[in-house]
């Protein structure tokens, strides 16, 4: 299946439910260099597979840290480094095979190197295929820290199911991006989630691949507003002593509920939201805040981020409203809540 995907003036042509080899030989051009971007972990898993897709061209890898957020600027600094061997004359293609750190660095180097050539991507999930749908390619000097940006999507997206289905360990964090979705932008989109995935088992066993469609088009008209609902919140986790003991997709889950705790204190809702923390659970997330953590230094440090940015709010779950700054009562009212619904379920 095709589906075409335009944000603003950029376009691109996602491919899905055909195995890669052949979705790749029906548009790769003539005598291109393919420089992959990848993480140890898929270059491990998947050095065969992706090689075959290639049969007649010049292949070289390029294995970035496996962290959430490699596109920083000590990984852009050495991926340079590593181009430097390249002649100019030739014409490349740019793969992203990898994290979503992965699909940032390379969406932002193929806009700004000297060598010529495309962007693609093939996502090993699908949290690396929604960041290929954002335009926005960032690079930072620590996960809280953006410091360069370029608009940029990838010419072709390859979405092979036999690749994403062996990630079974990452199907909770790839249905929080979902789930991300629906309180953002549909709501009913959201209770569809929680009827197809009401436990584990069926977690484990279903796919995702009959939402790409509807994914795709919810980003098509609402990508930022989706992936910045609760950065400010993930965020200030970086900044707070001991947030080094929750992983960098902890943070960013904790992060979107939190901030979603604190929108339903400004904005009254008919939201069940203790009914959603006990789905959430019954999943499988780890919903508690580490004891060690402080509650109000991580306030503080929330506080502290939004004045360069103010929160993103939604009107009614699914509706996104007017941005504004968050006040300390509310937040600390917010986060009572959070930690008495989750003492009761």
């Amino acid at each position: 299946m095709q589906l075409t995907y335009q944000r603003q003036d950029l376009t691109t042509q996602i491919t899905y439910g055909k195995p890669l080899a052949r979705s790749i030989e029906d548009v790769l051009p003539d005598n291109r260099h393919v420089i992959i971007l990848t993480n140890q972990r898929y270059y491990d898993q998947f050095f065969q597979k992706i090689q075959q897709a290639f049969p007649t061209n010049d292949i070289d890898w390029y294995i970035a840290r496996n962290q959430l957020y490699c596109n920083h600027l000590e990984e852009m600094m050495e991926f340079l480094q590593f181009l430097g061997r390249f002649p100019s004359s030739e014409r490349y293609l740019f793969i992203a095979f990898g994290n979503e750190g992965v699909v940032q660095l390379t969406g932002f180097l193929q806009r700004t190197v000297m060598l010529s050539g495309e962007f693609w991507v093939i996502p090993p999930s699908f949290r690396s295929f929604f960041s290929a749908l954002v335009e926005n390619k960032m690079i930072c000097k620590a996960p809280y820290n953006e410091l360069l940006q370029q608009k940029n999507l990838p010419t072709h997206i390859f979405l092979d199911q036999t690749i994403i289905q062996k990630q079974n360990d990452g199907k909770l964090v790839d249905l929080q991006m979902f789930i991300q979705a629906g309180l953002v932008s549909d709501y009913a989109f959201l209770h569809q989630l929680f009827k197809n995935f009401p436990s584990q088992k069926q977690l484990h066993t279903a796919s995702f691949m009959a939402f790409v469609e509807h994914m795709t088009r919810l980003y098509e008209t609402q990508a930022l507003a989706i992936t910045s609902y609760g950065t400010i919140y993930e965020k200030a986790f970086y900044l707070t002593e001991n947030g080094h003991l929750l992983s960098a997709y902890m943070k960013r889950f904790l992060g979107l509920l939190l901030q979603l705790f604190w929108n339903l204190e400004i904005n009254d809702s008919t939201f069940r939201v203790e009914n959603f923390m006990v789905w959430l659970k019954k999943l499988g997330y780890p919903i508690e805040l580490p004891e060690r953590l402080s509650i109000s230094e991580y306030l503080e440090n929330v506080l502290t981020l939004q004045e360069n940015q103010k929160l993103s709010v939604l009107s009614e779950i699914g509706e996104t409203g007017a941005s504004c700054f968050a006040n300390e009562k509310t937040m600390i009212r917010a986060v009572e809540r959070y930690q008495k619904i989750i003492s009761k379920i």
